[in-house]
């Protein structure tokens, strides 16, 4: 039987949350039409226990591949490289699915033959344990629409983002071994598509407030290295494409925007010093050398024009107001 949808999911000593996850989708009505692949990168609790466990008591819906520590984009590359549905997307082993509205959701990706399903997720707070607001997209509800006609109303997130499994197939997309590789998963696959359906329920709830999580300051801070190297192959990655659509290359662009302003925030959490003040002017010049549009979109927001209108005499005074926020 093919399967309609390949879920991806990323799995390193997560313990009962991976349980939670399993469990909003295989206790749905349509989990026949559902292939789970866990990739468990080498966890050292009892994550591949947990899951083992649910694909002997649904053998036609999980998948459990065992691995060594590599890092999250590696899951990433083990899920499209095992996936077999007409749609694939990710579900972070932490994360799970809106239960009640898979089934209306995978009778879409049935009936549609678009290249990308956008569908709404939620914030939840692990701390409060409690649902936060809704990302909503501002779109045509179940119709298939040209891309460049919407692209600046879809969300740049990758909990939205549903595309055709052949994308990654066809074109080899293979992302990086490390953190942060989620922008690698929304973007590579954009040159190929050129049309958008908007599912208009939630699908993913994404908790936040987690100790670890790779978006925490701390985190950032430590795996900065792991930011900056998949920033770098985004833009290298961007500089050699060609006959890209005015809504490729403008969401491109946009979405490398925002990550090259969170590497600049990231650089400005350290402590302020004169290498560290080094780093930050050497950053700026490396983002104008390797595009314009970027480094255009990276002079906007306050911080650069604090740094670059005094000069970076503002160096100090940014670091310190970035902490106290971070605090």
């Amino acid at each position: 039987m093919k399967k309609t949808l390949s879920v991806s999911v990323a799995a390193y000593n997560l313990g009962d949350m991976v349980l939670t996850n399993l469990k909003s989708m295989c206790e749905s009505k349509v989990a026949d039409d559902i292939e789970i692949i866990v990739t468990d990168d080498g966890s050292k609790d009892n994550t591949p226990d947990i899951v083992e466990e649910y694909a002997k008591k649904y053998p036609n819906t999980v998948k459990l591949i065992r691995k060594n520590n590599e890092g999250p984009g590696s899951t990433v590359n083990s899920g499209i490289k095992n996936a077999t549905g007409k749609y694939f997307r990710m579900i972070d082993g932490d994360d799970w699915a809106q239960t009640e509205n898979l089934e209306e959701y995978v009778t879409l990706l049935k009936n549609t033959d678009a290249d990308l399903v956008i569908s709404d997720f939620v914030y939840y707070d692990n701390q409060a344990q409690k649902c936060l607001n809704t990302v909503k997209a501002t779109l045509p509800v179940g119709k298939v629409v040209s891309f460049d006609e919407v692209y600046r109303n879809v969300p740049q997130f990758m909990h939205a983002m549903t595309f055709k499994t052949d994308i990654f197939k066809k074109n080899n997309i293979v992302l990086d071994n490390c953190f942060y590789t989620d922008v690698e998963y929304m973007l590579f696959p954009m040159p190929f598509v050129s049309t958008v359906v908007y599912f208009d329920k939630t699908i993913y709830i994404y908790r936040i407030a987690r100790a670890g999580q790779s978006v925490s300051v701390d985190s950032m801070k430590r795996n900065i290295k792991q930011h900056d190297l998949v920033l770098n192959h985004l833009l290298d990655w961007y500089n050699g494409l060609q006959n890209l659509t005015i809504g490729q290359k403008n969401l491109i662009l946009m979405r490398i925007s925002e990550m090259a302003k969170s590497q600049l925030n990231t650089l400005c959490l350290f402590d302020a010093n004169k290498d560290n003040k080094k780093k930050v002017k050497d950053y700026f010049e490396n983002i104008k050398m390797k595009n314009k549009m970027v480094y255009k979109n990276l002079k906007t927001t306050k911080l650069s024009r604090l740094l670059r209108w005094s000069g970076f005499l503002g160096y100090g005074l940014a670091v310190s107001m970035l902490k106290r926020r971070a605090k």
